[in-house]
């Protein structure tokens, strides 16, 4: 099974939703490349390798590609020194990497944000996730739920003020108690949720450290690189949720302040590293269990009753969203559809956990799998924690091409259908 796994949070923060995209000149295009290729040869000492490799800028409205090199498959033509061609229908877009056509790609939809150093930033962000592998870097998926929990939220966002406050700290020392706080937060968070600290590791293994990359690779000195993650840390508390998007903001701050103590921190991670371990090593963090009063003591600090009071609003309007999702997907009417070989993209900013074994709502996300494409924009869809299934309400036309219902549409392959079960549920299935 194969994933496109969403519309990345750099891009997410410097781009307005639903931009149209401008007319690109071939010299555009190349000075874009250009630039990315001097960023990983003049960092090639961050990871000992260039991690310069195969891009797709792929323009949304068209599907338009824009490539640096050509593929194996003969996709793409060259014109005016760029490979072009239009990505096939059942590949989603998204800022991710693919392997499509012979080649592992660093894949990042246009518009490109028109700061150069944001640009950069986010493709060399991808560029690292389709190094990752050669890196050591073999992950798993590992689902964070807990992120949208009161109690995690609570100590999440506490971990964050703690985080902010370090960078807007004048002297290095005092940057490092308040890193120590972060910590304590964090580590009393994976108190209170068997599991977490693992299934929080493999998250920020994986996009933390893509973005810690990014953001070295970007060409920002140190200071507008501080403010750079001020900006971000201001952002990320008004995300609807956290359960995909606290790693990009967390590893790049403490990786800021390791690589003033120590500029080849990152080389001393691998697959197998517990980043809360190893940042509490870096900076003297006590390995003991924190008393809940002495934690709760250390929050007023950092606005921690304000913080609880707005989650226990929060949590009491979501609970009745929830109720409302697991109407829609699990006791009303829905199609169910089988995942067999699927692709994927979704935005990771609105996820919506319910219980463990349950699943996710994803409110828009664009699946391609053997049996065609589905778009839901707006209507939702159940994504179940397995991965073998997804959920969308209940069809409302339905013919031998396509199927439509209320905020989602499927554009069905030949050899697929759509019938009733005697339950009164719908089931896309194989023809024999």
């Amino acid at each position: 099974m194969k994933h496109l796994i969403g519309i990345g949070l750099m891009s997410l923060f410097v781009e307005a939703t639903n931009a149209q995209v401008p007319q690109l000149s071939a010299d555009s295009i190349s000075m874009y490349f250009l630039q990315v290729k001097e960023a990983t040869t003049t960092h090639r000492g961050l990871w000992d390798k260039d991690i310069y490799g195969p891009v797709l800028l792929v323009n949304p409205d068209t599907r338009e590609i824009y490539a640096n090199e050509a593929d194996e498959g003969g996709f793409l033509t060259l014109r005016n020194g760029i490979y072009r061609g239009v990505l096939p229908k059942e590949i989603t877009f998204a800022n991710t990497d693919l392997v499509w056509s012979g080649k592992h790609w660093a894949m990042v939809r246009l518009p490109l944000p028109p700061d150069r150093y944001d640009r950069v930033d986010l493709i060399t962000h991808e560029l690292f996730h389709s190094a990752q592998p050669s890196l050591g870097f073999h992950l798993k998926r590992e689902e964070n739920n807990h992120l949208d929990l009161r109690e995690g939220r609570i100590y999440l966002r506490l971990e964050m003020a703690a985080l902010e406050e370090a960078l807007k700290a004048q002297r290095l020392v005092r940057a490092e108690d308040h890193l120590r706080n972060a910590l304590i937060f964090r580590k009393y968070r994976h108190q209170l949720y068997r599991g977490s600290e693992t299934a929080e590791n493999a998250l920020e293994l994986l996009e933390g450290l893509a973005s810690y990359t990014g953001q070295m690779m970007s060409g920002r000195d140190k200071w507008m690189w501080r403010d750079y993650l001020l900006r971000r840390i201001g952002a990320f508390a008004k995300m609807p949720t956290f359960v995909r998007s606290f790693a990009y903001e967390t590893v790049p701050v403490y990786g800021f302040f390791l690589f003033q103590k120590d500029n080849q921190w990152n080389k001393k991670i691998d697959a197998d590293t517990f980043l809360t371990d190893f940042f509490s090593e870096a900076f003297g963090m006590e390995m003991r269990i924190l008393l809940q009063t002495y934690v709760k003591q250390v929050a007023e600090e950092y606005g921690g009753r304000a913080i609880a009071d707005e989650e226990m609003r929060r949590e009491i309007s979501n609970s009745a969203r929830l109720d409302i999702y697991r109407e829609k997907f699990l006791e009303e009417p829905h199609l169910e559809i089988r995942l067999e070989n699927m692709n994927m993209s979704f935005d990771l900013q609105n996820l919506i956990p319910l219980d463990e074994d349950e699943g996710t709502v994803y409110p828009s996300i664009q699946i391609s799998d053997r049996w065609g494409i589905l778009t839901v924009d707006g209507g939702g869809a159940l994504l179940r924690s397995d991965w073998r299934w997804v959920i969308v309400s209940e069809p409302l036309e339905i013919t031998e091409e396509r199927v439509t219902g209320d905020g989602w549409v499927i554009e069905l392959n030949e050899g697929y259908y759509v019938e009733e079960t005697p339950g009164g549920d719908y089931l896309l299935s194989k023809k024999r």
